[in-house]
């Protein structure tokens, strides 16, 4: 069950134009799906309810029947005069995300308007047009004296999807919005509701109709995240850019991965919006050239931060400063290499990196986090004008926690999950943000898209972390102060989380469509790399410096490794490190499981292929483990060299393939271990040992 903080389930009712990616010449993101996203709209808004609803809560938190909310503007200020901040909390999220480009008002009707449940029909939205517009009088005032007949409702004029909109009345009243005390016929949750891009013809006095219409039941008033939500497909686009969160659509991955984004939905970790929705929407701070920047930490000047692997850096040093992300607009993307090594079609990722200080008055990540470094990792989504504009799949933001990724253990009686050290996954695994997949239902060998596990607590090496520090006493999925990187914190080769790509598996947006192989565009192997990112310092007035290198191929320290490896680059053993390769448990596909000490693991037997031009210098005391069927495979022109003391181990129940043109140099060992002491001094001597195979 979601916890009272986060029992507002987005009961979404899903209208046709939202699952629908439009495909239409001349589309561009930045002119806004449906509504403008600059400039200055107002919203018809009207309080209603429905008497008599047998799930009248009759008041709940200070909304009484019969009455408006005690502050009917909590949620929209009705004007903003220049040099104002606005108040309303919707208002405020816009107005902050577009650094002051959109201005999205309101002004309500004056009276809540009640309808007998007896006598509604449908959801009972046309009725509460029906008893405002059948009024004797000639035009419909608001609460602040605005009139529907002279246009303070009629400021723009829409358009198909993502096409111009003007800035001039069409006769039409841009949006109006219902939210009702009470409607049981449209829900019983607490909090639910719908806009609609599209035109409502329904004459209100002088107005032919609506450009666009919503309507919510939101018993806590105080509530905005179904609102932002909603409001926000107006602007992005359909189902299909829900992120951050579970929502309709064809998912990019198995899992609901969490976070956040103007689009996520209940399961998020706060309700700030991300750079990639700036981006799209081409929200850019007035002092920027750049939609994706950062600071010189040396002279302070902008810098173009849309990386792409190996470049030169424009500035002449690795070094970058991130201000606070929600006042600045800084961030850093870097372009993920070799994805479509292998194909074409594979949708590229990208890393994102933000600064969330969480400054006073802003609307920022929430108490449960802290202040730092945010990452995450953009699947596809790229195109912003032309066909495919509003294409793609949802859920296409994966989460980069600082809190790393493992083999989750789940208990589902208990709704807990648990992680181990030993068990680090940095690759394949899952962190707290995850919504993972796991065979729950029928244990039928198969995983649907909603067998997902939402754990109420976590346990890390046996015991639950103290909750007044790490701030996860329960359900770890909605935030907690372990998610952002601190001083010192570092994405790298050798650490957990890695700057490598993730793993994605298309998924039906039928509940219960039978799984599919993996699609085209899906990627299905880890391409390792020398991308590092290190927060080195924190500066006084909230800046982040962080240090990117592209050359940091060298593991330091212990690793466990699974998945389909491929290297393509040289990389370095330093002394005395490992690395294991060992069988994965976190379900990676949705079929076809294979059976691992005595479990059913919804994943491949890991395989770490060096391809050719790339190597391994294994320096001294350094181990490859290759166990629990995991396979090493050298393609040609590959190379290992094993330093005097070094070892590379093949277990009873691991293999390792080396083509004729590849090559292992050096004075170090192999070692071929069948569970005889004598074997575990093997070097080299035999090419029949187990596990050891030539093509």
């Amino acid at each position: 069950m979601i916890p009272a903080r986060k029992k507002y389930l987005i009961f979404i009712l899903s209208i046709l134009y939202l699952f629908i990616g439009i495909d239409i010449p001349g589309q561009d993101s930045h002119n806004g799906y449906w509504l403008p996203v600059t400039d200055t709209l107002r919203i018809f808004l009207i309080y209603a309810e429905l008497t008599n609803d047998p799930d009248d809560p009759g008041i709940f938190n200070g909304w009484k029947a019969g009455a408006l909310p005690p502050d009917p503007g909590f949620l929209f200020d009705h004007r903003l005069l220049p040099g104002e901040e606005p108040e309303g909390m919707i208002s405020k999220y816009y107005y902050q995300a577009s650094f002051g480009k959109y201005i999205v008002l309101a002004d309500y009707y004056p009276e809540i308007v009640s309808i007998d449940y007896s006598k509604v029909i449908g959801r009972g939205f046309n009725q509460v047009l029906d008893k405002i517009a059948d009024t004797n009088a000639d035009d419909i005032i608001t609460r602040h004296g605005y009139s529907i007949n002279s246009g303070d409702f009629d400021l723009i004029t829409t358009s198909i999807y993502g096409s111009p909109k003007e800035k001039k009345p069409d006769l039409m009243i841009d949006m109006v919005m219902v939210i009702w005390r009470v409607n049981s016929k449209m829900t019983r949750h607490l909090s639910a509701g719908f806009c609609v891009p599209g035109r409502k013809m329904y004459a209100m006095k002088d107005m032919k109709g609506m450009n666009s219409y919503s309507s919510f039941v939101n018993k806590d008033y105080r509530h905005y995240s179904i609102i932002r939500h909603e409001f926000s497909h107006m602007l992005l686009g359909g189902n299909n850019f829900h992120t951050g969160g579970s929502g309709a659509g064809t998912k990019t991955f198995m899992s609901s991965a969490g976070g956040y984004a103007m689009l996520s939905s209940f399961n998020k970790s706060a309700p700030v919006y991300c750079a990639f929705d700036r981006r799209r929407l081409g929200w850019k701070h007035s002092d920027n050239r750049f939609q994706i920047s950062a600071r010189d930490p040396v002279s302070g000047e902008e810098i173009n931060a849309d990386l792409v692997y190996l470049q030169d850096f424009h500035h002449g040093s690795n070094e970058f400063i991130l201000r606070d992300f929600v006042q600045t607009g800084d961030v850093i993307r870097i372009e993920l290499p070799y994805l479509q090594a292998f194909s074409n079609k594979v949708q590229k990722q990208w890393l994102w990196l933000e600064n969330h200080q969480k400054i006073e008055g802003n609307i920022d990540h929430e108490k449960d986090t802290r202040k730092g470094l945010y990452a995450y990792i953009q699947v596809g989504k790229e195109i912003l004008s032309g066909l495919g504009t509003y294409g793609g799949n949802c859920n296409y933001t994966w989460p980069v926690s600082a809190f790393g990724n493992y083999d989750f253990r789940i208990d589902e009686e208990a709704k807990e999950s648990m992680i181990s050290n030993d068990l680090s996954n940095p690759f394949t695994g899952y962190n707290n943000l995850i919504y993972g997949a796991y065979d729950l239902k029928d244990r039928d060998g198969l995983i649907y898209r909603d067998e997902l596990f939402l754990a109420k607590n976590l346990k890390v090496n046996g015991e639950y972390p103290d909750s007044s520090v790490f701030n996860i006493g329960t359900y770890p999925l909605f935030g907690t102060s372990m998610d952002a990187f601190q001083p010192g914190g570092k994405i790298g080769i050798d650490r957990n989380p890695v700057a490598v790509p993730v793993m994605t598996y298309q998924t039906s947006s039928s509940v219960r469509a039978r799984p599919r192989a993996p699609t085209a565009i899906d990627n299905r192997t880890i391409h390792l790399n020398g991308i590092s990112v290190e927060f080195t310092e924190q500066l006084a007035d909230g800046s982040i410096k962080l240090k990117i290198r592209w050359d940091d191929r060298s593991v330091e320290k212990n690793v466990r490794w699974c998945g389909d490896i491929y290297l393509h680059e040289e990389l370095t053993l330093e002394k005395s490190a490992r690395i294991l390769l060992d069988q994965g448990i976190t379900p990676q596909k949705p079929m076809d499981p294979l059976e691992f000490n005595g479990q059913v693991v919804f994943t491949d037997s890991t395989r770490f292929t060096l391809t050719g031009g790339s190597g391994i210098r294994m320096k001294r005391r350094s181990k490859i483990i290759v166990d629990n069927n995991s396979t090493l495979i050298l393609d040609p022109g590959s190379i290992i060299d094993i330093d005097r003391g070094a070892k590379l181990i093949i277990t009873e129940s691991g293999n390792l393939i080396i083509h004729p043109e590849a090559k292992i140099t050096g004075k170090g060992k192999i070692i071929f271990m069948n569970g005889s002491s004598e074997d575990q001094d093997s070097v080299f001597r035999s090419q029949s040992r187990s596990g050891f195979s030539k093509y």
